[in-house]
């Protein structure tokens, strides 16, 4: 099983660089997530909406769910609805049902993005079956599909406080500098940070501490950040926390590596301060939602 031709061609007319992923055979936004052991807001979910008998698409992420009232008010369409799949169908007939990309495939189409799966890295999209998706750089995606941008997402309201306290950012980076420069970025966006400077520290500490996320150097002093990781999965009650690569090392089996094991994302020094609080305050949201 591979990416439809027809995906293909149009991924090639736009000059779209693309990576496949085959899986299971999955029909939801969540499901692939799951499968592809990332963050759901880094995977597109595809909605269609009925205005008139065209078909409107909003994309949004996994974690999400849509407010058809904030669309409906936007568009000023008064009679929008939900589509149906038989409608779905008829729309796109080269592809199955909860697997259309997020491409302008009809001329009569509207577009619309939420803001909520805007981010510097990649997204992964359905690709036209059950058992193939592909990940594309969102500027990419962006590029080609020029969609409507705005809010159209059911408003999460935050959780209460709790008297608990909040589980810390665990930064694994040997270089003391570079380990407190981390921690400063993050507290000042008002994040719960502590660092450690070799694995088996870190393995302690996520034991006794659960992180709410982990950020990563590949090259500790006592072993690598992978093998750490590997160490962490056999761990049950620490398997699912998420995790970021801080690496000088930019190599693609080493990147390759990281997916197989469920990095969520994977960014090389020297780092860019704003990508790094994106990518952390994703995996944050990712967690409470």
């Amino acid at each position: 099983m591979s990416v439809p031709q027809w995906l293909q061609r149009l991924l090639a007319y736009y000059g779209v660089p693309y990576r496949e992923h085959v899986h299971p055979p999955v029909f939801s936004a969540s499901h692939l997530a799951h499968v592809e052991h990332v963050t759901g807001r880094r995977v597109a979910k595809v909605v269609f909406l009925n205005a008139r008998e065209h078909p409107v698409m909003v994309v949004l992420p996994a974690v999400a769910r849509l407010d058809v009232e904030r669309v409906r008010s936007v568009l000023g369409e008064p009679e929008l609805r939900l589509a149906t799949e038989a409608e779905i169908a008829s729309w796109f007939k080269g592809c199955k049902p909860g697997c259309v990309p997020p491409f302008r495939l009809r001329s009569d189409m509207r577009i619309l993005l939420d803001r909520g799966l805007a981010h510097l890295g990649e997204i992964i999209l359905p690709a036209g079956t059950p058992e193939v998706s592909i990940a594309v750089r969102f500027r990419d995606w962006y590029r080609v599909v020029r969609p409507g941008v705005g809010r159209f997402a059911v408003h999460q309201p935050a959780a209460p406080a709790r008297g608990a306290p909040e589980a810390p950012v665990l930064i694994v980076e040997d270089e003391a500098e570079t380990n407190h420069l981390l921690c400063e970025l993050l507290q000042r966006e008002g994040v719960v940070c502590q660092g450690v400077e070799e694995g088996r520290q870190a393995l302690e500490t996520a034991k006794h501490e659960r992180p709410a996320a982990i950020l990563l150097d590949l090259m500790l002093p006592d072993m690598s950040g992978l093998e750490m990781v590997q160490q962490l999965r056999r761990q049950g009650s620490l398997k699912r926390i998420p995790w970021i690569v801080l690496t000088a090392l930019d190599d693609e089996a080493a990147r390759q590596r990281s997916r197989e094991l469920g990095a969520d994302a994977y960014l090389t020094k020297p780092l860019q301060p704003q990508a790094l609080v994106a990518e952390v305050r994703e995996l944050l949201a990712d967690a409470r939602a």
